[in-house]
């Protein structure tokens, strides 16, 4: 084995010492950790055999659920239901860019009502919807995971967050 490759090695030890540590803390954030780095050592796996998945198309407005996995400080964590902004999608484009959903209040989240009653197993969110205007972000189609239900936001929701997408990040 060459240096080089010794040493990055050493630094994924390292870095799994670091996610057990985190683990270990107890703090909310980090209780599935275990689960996100599995499935993302899955995903890298796929890749580096490139094992060719099927890439889905997606319609903007449609509604996806996501595992956003566990990120740094205040960026979104865990798996969210998510609105795809996308409006050129095909099956040879493996990232979607989408604006996040959360059932909760606060800065820049816009209320687009009752749009997940759609999906049984959220239903303890379907009397409220807030797009999150400040975590839109690009994700891969392999975030994405399968549900049954397809639900679509209509045209007055999708230009409501249009327009609220223009004002957030152009005044």
């Amino acid at each position: 084995m060459l240096k080089t490759e010794y040493s990055q090695i050493e630094k994924i030890d390292k870095g799994c010492n670091n996610y057990k540590y985190a683990y270990e803390t107890g703090h909310n954030k980090f209780k599935k950790i275990g689960n996100w780095i599995e499935k993302q050592s899955s995903i890298f796996k796929s890749e580096a055999t490139n094992r060719m998945y099927n890439k889905p198309n997606f319609r903007r407005g449609e509604i996806i659920r996501v595992d956003f996995g566990v990120n740094v400080g205040s960026e979104l964590s865990n798996t969210h239901f998510a609105i795809v902004l996308n409006s050129d999608d095909n099956n040879n484009v493996d990232n979607l860019t989408v604006i996040p959903i959360t059932s909760k209040k606060g800065y820049k989240r816009l209320y687009i009502g009752n749009i997940l009653s759609d999906f049984e197993e959220n239903k303890k969110y379907n009397e409220k919807g807030y797009a999150l205007l400040t975590q839109i972000t690009t994700i891969s189609k392999r975030k994405i995971i399968n549900t049954n239900v397809k639900s679509y936001c209509n045209k007055g929701i999708m230009e409501m967050i249009t327009n609220s997408i223009v004002e957030y990040f152009t005044t």
